[in-house]
């Protein structure tokens, strides 16, 4: 086997040369892709070693979930089982989801792949075959259709186009796009999903038209200025488009979370800012939207201002010690957004566990029970110690909270000072997480002396 050459057709399928799709990506991750040969063809042996040895897993269970995916997809070839097993790969590092049940994401790839390639397949059928719900798959396949959309959106900035001055990375680059596609199929009608995909492609590869497009409204005006302020280095710089926006449009959610960040000068006022952007969201998502797609939310992307604002509103409340406001807020995204892109099971946790709601705390972890992180990890414990004490259980968690990140206990114990300088980015089971996680924490472990104590003990 050789590595796969810069020159060489990309492995996601995109159908552009390495170099100008996934390489920048894989070498960030440390990747090493290997090229089939000439020879070579997709059987059952060749989809193992694209799930054992090929594919980077960021979990043994999703691994799992793709040989299960494998054992169940036999009315498919190998070849159109690769493309699922490879857009299960991409979903479940990228999105990192929970798993409750075994059988859900199977029959999402399967009812996904199967509309794909025209099968005749009813929900219904699947979800006797898997064992698990209609609803739920719908739910899931619709997940897993907007992830693609997001990997069609990407592909296009990595196309022959792309200018040869590497550019920075959109903060909301991403989102625009998606926004645009999903202006693009507002007035679509398609009857299956291989329409959808055959327009999407078609409107990615098309020259742009010679003619003048239609003016954008008010609003679209204004938020273009915004995500082109997401961008702007100058901070006096996004606040004056900020507030171009809101003069446009006094409803662009956006322009608060902006001034939240560019313009509050206390905390107080970044809350208040944070505050009108949430209720500036309210005021255009109607009560019937937010009933009929509660918990699809984050995969809106019309509704991720307001997302934002919510969530900087909770946290700023937080902040200022007001964590029964800030809990309250924090559930609601929960709500909206099962699936926690935003990470703020993290927040509420920590919320939870200032104001001693130690019972919330640890149905919270048992919620997220497959996040392992070092901060739900050592939250856990934290939980089991206000409602048990010093347990076995409780033993059991820090032993496993210590093999997530094996510098935190020094920081807790005190035999390492926090630095003044707090990281802004943070790795998984390093220093610098355990630095962010101690930060906002000892004070916790503090209050538990036999805690303390019981963490000078370990072998760290």
């Amino acid at each position: 086997m050789q590595k796969l050459g810069r020159n060489d057709l990309c492995h996601c399928g995109s159908g552009n040369k390495y170099k100008k799709c996934c390489l920048s990506k894989d070498e960030a991750g440390n990747i090493t892709r290997i090229a089939a040969s000439p020879e070579a063809h997709v059987g059952p042996m060749n989809l193992s070693i694209l799930i054992h040895n090929t594919l980077p897993w960021k979990n043994e269970l999703y691994k799992m979930e793709a040989i299960y995916m494998v054992d169940s997809l036999n009315d498919f070839t190998a070849e159109e089982i690769s493309i699922a097993i490879q857009l299960w790969n991409d979903f479940s590092n990228d999105e990192e989801p929970g798993i409750k049940k075994a059988g859900v994401y199977p029959a999402a790839i399967e009812y996904w792949l199967s509309q794909l390639h025209g099968r005749d397949v009813t929900r219904s059928s699947l979800a006797e075959k898997y064992n698990v719900s209609a609803g739920t798959i719908t739910q899931r396949s619709t997940q897993l259709m907007t992830y693609a959309l997001e990997k069609i959106a990407e592909m296009k900035n990595f196309g022959v186009t792309q200018p040869p001055v590497a550019i920075a990375p959109s903060r909301l680059g991403m989102e625009k796009e998606l926004l645009s596609f999903g202006a693009l199929l507002e007035d679509q009608d398609f009857e299956t999903f291989e329409e959808a995909n055959a327009f999407i492609n078609n409107q990615l590869n098309a020259p742009k038209p010679k003619k003048a497009r239609k003016s954008p409204s008010a609003k679209g005006k204004a938020q273009d200025i915004l995500y082109a302020a997401w961008d702007e280095p100058s901070a006096t710089k996004r606040t004056q488009m900020a507030k171009q926006a809101l003069e446009l449009y006094p409803n662009s959610v956006d322009a608060y979370n902006i001034l939240a960040e560019t313009d509050a000068r206390t905390l107080k006022e970044a809350a208040k800012y944070y505050e009108q952007g949430m209720l500036a969201g309210e005021r255009e998502i109607s009560a019937e939207f937010f009933k009929e797609n509660k918990g699809h939310f984050w995969g809106i992307t019309s509704t991720r201002p307001y997302m934002r604002a919510k969530l900087g509103y909770a946290h700023s409340c937080s902040q200022m010690g007001k964590d029964n406001e800030a809990i309250l807020h924090y559930t609601d995204l929960l709500e909206l957004n099962p699936n926690d892109n935003q990470c703020v099971r993290e927040m509420l946790s920590l919320s939870y566990l200032e104001t001693e709601q130690w019972k919330e705390a640890s149905s919270l972890h048992k919620k997220f029970q497959e996040d392992t992180g070092a901060g739900l990890s050592f939250d856990r414990v934290l939980a089991e110690y206000g409602l048990n004490g010093i347990t076995a259980k409780l033993t059991k968690l820090l032993n496993a909270a210590i093999s997530r990140n094996k510098h935190l206990p020094q920081y807790l114990n005190g035999k390492k000072a926090i630095p003044r300088d707090i990281p802004d980015f943070v790795g998984f089971g390093d220093d610098d997480e355990a630095i962010v996680y101690a930060d906002s924490h000892i004070h916790l472990w503090k209050n538990a002396p036999e805690l303390i104590a019981l963490l000078k003990n370990q072998k760290n």
